[in-house]
Formats: C-alpha cells, sequence, structure tokens
C-alpha cells in the first residue's frame, strides 16, 4: 500500500471520528441538563426499587440505565424541536440555539426517537413496551398539545412521565421483567405522586422564558404562595418517606434538614442563579427520595427473610 493512500486513508478515519464524536457529543448536549435532574434519580429508583437478578445484576442494570437515557433524550428532541426560541434565553448552549444541528436534522432524529424507543422496549416484555408506547403517545399531548402550558397539566403529567420512566427502567432491571412485585409498583405510586407536588422546583429559574412563551407555571400563577409550597411538600414527603421505608434516626434527620434547606432557600432567595442552585440541591433530595426503596430492600426486606 503506497504512503499517498495511507495517508489519505488516515485522513478519511480521522474525519468518520472526528464526525462521531462531534454528533455524539451534539446527542449528549441535548440532553446534559437531565442528567441530574432524571436519570441519575430514576436510575437510583430503578435499581432500588427492583428485585435484582442475582445472575445478571450488572448487565440489567447497565441496560435500565441506557433506557432510561433514550426515552429522556426522545422528550428533550421534542421539547427543543418544538419552540429554539425559547432556548436562546433560558439554555442559548444546547444544539439548536448554538448553530451545532440544523431543525432539519434536529425534526428527523425527533421522529426517529420513539420508534427507536418502543422497539428496543418490545424486546424486553409487554409491559416494558407498553410503558414505552404510553410515554410516546404522552409527549405530544405535552408539547403539541400544549400540556405545559399550565401548572395543573404540567405537574400531572410530569408525574405520569416519570411513572413511565419508573415502570419500564425498574422492569428492565428486575430479575423478572414481565412484572412489578408489590414494592416496585408501591414506589413507583409513591415517586410519582411525589413529582406531582414538588415538580414545580424546576419551574422557578425558568420564569422568565416560560413568560416568553406564555407558559403559566406555578410560580408565575401564584409568585408569593408557590414560593411556599416547597418547604411544605418537602417536610411532608420527607416524614412519610422516613416512616414508610424504615430510615434509623440519623438518617431521618439529616434527610429532612436537606428538605428544611431547600425549602428555605426557595423562600428566602428568590434570584435566577439562587434558584438554580435550590434546584440543584432539590434534586439530591430527590435523589435520596428515589433510593430509599433500594435501602429498604437491601436492610429490612432482606431481614424480614
Amino acid at each position: 500500500m503506497s504512503p499517498s493512500l495511507l495517508s489519505r486513508l488516515g485522513t478519511s478515519t480521522s474525519a468518520i471520528t472526528s464526525r462521531i464524536a462531534y454528533n455524539a457529543f451534539t446527542l449528549y448536549l441535548f440532553s446534559a441538563s437531565d442528567i441530574k435532574t432524571t436519570i441519575i434519580p430514576v436510575s437510583f429508583f430503578a435499581l432500588g426499587a427492583a428485585p435484582l437478578s442475582r445472575t445478571n445484576r450488572l448487565s440489567h442494570a447497565v441496560q435500565s440505565i441506557f433506557w432510561i437515557y433514550l426515552h429522556v433524550l426522545q422528550f428533550n428532541l421534542a421539547n427543543q424541536v418544538r419552540d429554539p426560541e425559547e432556548d436562546l434565553r433560558n439554555k442559548p448552549w444546547r444544539p439548536l440555539p448554538s448553530g451545532r444541528i440544523t431543525l432539519r436534522n434536529a425534526l428527523i432524529f425527533r421522529y426517529l426517537a420513539p420508534v427507536l424507543c418502543v422497539a428496543i422496549s418490545a424486546c424486553y416484555s409487554t409491559r416494558v413496551f407498553y410503558s414505552s408506547a404510553f410515554f410516546a403517545l404522552l409527549i405530544p399531548m405535552y408539547h403539541e398539545l400544549h400540556g405545559d402550558q399550565h401548572w395543573l397539566t404540567k405537574n400531572l403529567m410530569n408525574a405520569v412521565g416519570y411513572a413511565c420512566f419508573a415502570i419500564g427502567s425498574t422492569l428492565i432491571a428486575s430479575s423478572d421483567r414481565s412484572k412489578l412485585d408489590f414494592t416496585g409498583s408501591f414506589s413507583i405510586f409513591v415517586i410519582s405522586s411525589i413529582l406531582a407536588t414538588t415538580i414545580q422546583a424546576q419551574d422557578f429559574q425558568d420564569v422568565p422564558g416560560d413568560k416568553l412563551v406564555g407558559r403559566n407555571t406555578l410560580p408565575i400563577a401564584f409568585p408569593n404562595i408557590s414560593r411556599h409550597t416547597p418547604l411544605i411538600s418537602l417536610l411532608f414527603w420527607s416524614a412519610y418517606l422516613s416512616f414508610i421505608w424504615e430510615i434509623d434516626t440519623p438518617a431521618r434527620a439529616g434527610f429532612t434538614c436537606l428538605a428544611v434547606v431547600v425549602g428555605l432557600r426557595y423562600y428566602l432567595w428568590r434570584s435566577t442563579k439562587a434558584d438554580q442552585l435550590s434546584y440543584f440541591l432539590y434534586n439530591i433530595w430527590l435523589a435520596i427520595a428515589f433510593a430509599l426503596p433500594g435501602y429498604w430492600r437491601m436492610y429490612k426486606e432482606s431481614a424480614a427473610r
């Protein structure tokens, strides 16, 4: 093989590798802001709520997390192609406002994503397929039919969406992917209720952009009253979760103190930058809440056998 041919092959390989890396990073940017808010908390939940396989534990865990990521990406593609102008104000680093991808190409990915997600889900079990298919139907209801425009429907649809995440990922992480046991089903009901009553925590930091597109979130509809809701709801859920999952006194105190810190921050510090930090701390609280079924399975359920 001649040196010139080797040089051309090397250049071609380098260009292909660079293109793949560029596109992979672009897809990552679509969901980067949801790694801490959705992917990590739901992964904690799925791996904790599921009766894990003894022989394929690591494999099932990796597949569960990948399934969550694909569905988060599906949601984000639909969200970001709908109104790229909103991200110019709130998140200008995302692929569309930053010019990393054209709207036409993003739309292609947006409509391929649900097909891919549902097809992959069908390979696991009927129930995983149903959770993915329902999630795919929920997305246009949330975006194109403007379910996110009012705080009540936004909160409820977010809770249902998280339930879809939780059902599919918990089944994939489980030893039996065709059904959920009582602990898994009850855990999903609880976390859906938590999200329905606390998800407005993510809206405080986005008030300028939401006003721009006419979205009526809870902080916009009730700017003063809504500032009380994180403290009240997080304290209630901290007490309830500590009771049902039987966590010990030091852990209960730490969990409750974190809820107080988050709730007071939302009430006392109201700048966009302060709300971003408060939301970060809220997600730490949420990740702990999502991990508690795993704590119960590991330390309480196993001890009762």
